[in-house]
């Protein structure tokens, strides 16, 4: 996906706020067997500590959301109920597919699938571009599962050419499993693309890694670890699950790692973990005219759940760990987001023909956003003249050390955005505590309530700027924002 971004930096000088402009392009970078998923928690021994933690309700129809369940109970393998086949670097296309005399190739194997069919894929190293379509669909009770042979490690190498490794094009009732996509380098080069009509899949336990582009930092240049591309009006992406893939060590150029664009509905992306991939690590993305009809040309009904962001970093723009933009009702909850470029945002880079499909009714809770390096949190359309962002809840975040040098909570363009018992905290620097630079005409109805501020300095040596106008002391920002914003604490 492309991106267009002016970036402003702030430049805090003797305790007064500046701002600079520089035209930038955006660029965006454990299996569970609980009842419940998990959240991220540090690094022990080289695996994480699982956390379980209550789910949220998911966006998916009632059949999707017990497989959604299922996959993260640990128990979504006892539902096969078909046929197996197999497929193996040293098969035979000729060979009957079976465990002793295997497939050699995808595409003949694929042509086997009937619902409810299982194909295992025994481990070694795969050069073959996959497709699968509708023939390769299972229904709602018997899915189509391809997955690693168990204890093996199954590679799909892109040789370190352009390639789209597994595409995924009107297919439905469909599990994907335990396998390793890598090495494909070039222009729209991706691990996993789902296209128009695809539904009801899930994309589970895998690893993509070393996905990228020639020259990273050239216009346009894009690649993709996981990209939902849904540029038909009349073929929606839905119910589509996401879960405990982990992506790594890419250079997605111009584009993301996990992208979510357009004509997309009902999308869980859990449990995810994001490291070192050069831009923005997820992004749910609309409005740029890539679907033909303006009113389903953006994502609706996003969950980004428990993930796991970390070094997403772009050297020549601002690159968000997770990113909202032109989307409609989306929950970002109990995430972390380390040592990216930002935290999170909820931006709005293109204006839509109607402000009803402007970026709106998001939810931002219980995230953990620490040490990036811009921004902690930033809400708002960037210029006065694209579009809006729009009733925004950032509820119970912790932001700590973020934007040193630059702003732990930056507004632009928006309104109705409640913030409520958030900490924006850095226990030095010279950050601005909230940054907003425009006026009161476009920075509105903006509701603090119970946060923690602090940038390191006292309260009466500190810096606030709101609706454009600059205040170096806590309690002079707290008189034009209301006394129930909350407190100046360390």
């Amino acid at each position: 996906m492309r991106k267009r971004k002016k970036i402003h930096s702030i430049l805090v000088v003797a305790g007064i706020a500046c701002l600079a402009g520089a035209v930038f392009r955006v660029v965006d970078t454990g299996r569970i067997f609980q009842k419940q998923t998990i959240i991220w928690s540090e690094e022990q021994k080289g695996s994480y500590v699982q956390a379980a933690k209550k789910a949220p309700v998911y966006f998916a129809d009632q059949t999707f959301k017990k497989r959604i369940q299922q996959e993260i109970d640990g128990v979504a393998d006892k539902q096969k109920s078909g046929k197996a086949y197999y497929v193996s670097p040293k098969g035979n296309d000729n060979a009957k597919g079976s465990k002793k005399k295997p497939f050699r190739t995808f595409k003949r194997a694929c042509k086997s699938l009937k619902p409810g069919d299982t194909l295992y894929v025994r481990g070694g190293i795969y050069t073959e571009n996959i497709r699968l379509g509708k023939k390769q669909s299972g229904t709602k009770k018997k899915y189509v599962t391809i997955c690693n042979y168990p204890g093996e490690e199954p590679v799909i190498s892109g040789k370190k050419k352009k390639a789209e490794l597994m595409k995924i094009t009107g297919a439905s009732y469909l599990r994907i499993s335990g396998l390793e996509f890598q090495d494909a380098k070039g222009q729209d080069s991706c691990g996993i693309k789902i296209a128009p009509g695809s539904h009801h899949i899930v994309i589970s336990g895998n690893k993509i890694h070393q996905i990228s582009v020639p020259d990273p930092k050239k216009e346009d240049h894009c690649a993709n670890g996981i990209l939902l591309f849904g540029e038909k009006a009349k073929k929606e992406i839905h119910n589509i699950l996401i879960y405990n893939n982990n992506l790594y060590d890419c250079q997605t150029g111009w584009a993301e790692c996990i992208s979510v664009a357009a004509n997309c509905r009902n999308i869980n992306v859990i449990s995810n973990r994001i490291k070192n991939t050069g831009n923005i690590g997820i992004d749910v993305t609309g409005n740029y005219g890539y679907c033909s009809n303006p009113a389903k040309d953006f994502p609706r009904k996003c969950l980004i759940y428990q993930n796991r962001v970390e070094q997403c970093v772009s050297p020549y723009a601002t690159s968000y760990g997770i990113y909202v933009d032109g989307a409609k009702e989306v929950q970002i909850l109990k995430n972390q987001v380390r040592k990216c470029s930002g935290g999170i945002e909820i931006g709005a880079e293109e204006k839509p023909p109607k402000e009803e499909y402007s970026t709106s009714d998001i939810l931002v809770q219980d995230n953990r956003i620490v040490d990036n390096i811009e921004n902690g949190i930033t809400v708002g359309g960037y210029q006065k003249n694209l579009g809006w962002v729009k009733n925004v809840r950032i509820l119970n975040n912790r932001c700590k050390n973020n934007g040193k040098d630059n702003a732990i909570l930056t507004l632009a363009k928006c309104k109705n955005i409640t913030l409520k018992q958030n900490t924006f905290q850095n226990t030095s620097g010279d950050a601005a505590v909230v940054y907003a630079e425009f006026p009161e005409k476009y920075t509105k109805n903006i509701q603090f309530q119970n946060n923690k501020y602090y940038n390191g300095h006292s309260k009466n040596k500190t810096l606030f700027v709101y609706q454009g106008k600059t205040y170096t002391s806590f309690s002079k920002w707290k008189k034009v924002v209301g006394k129930q914003a909350g407190v100046y604490q360390k």
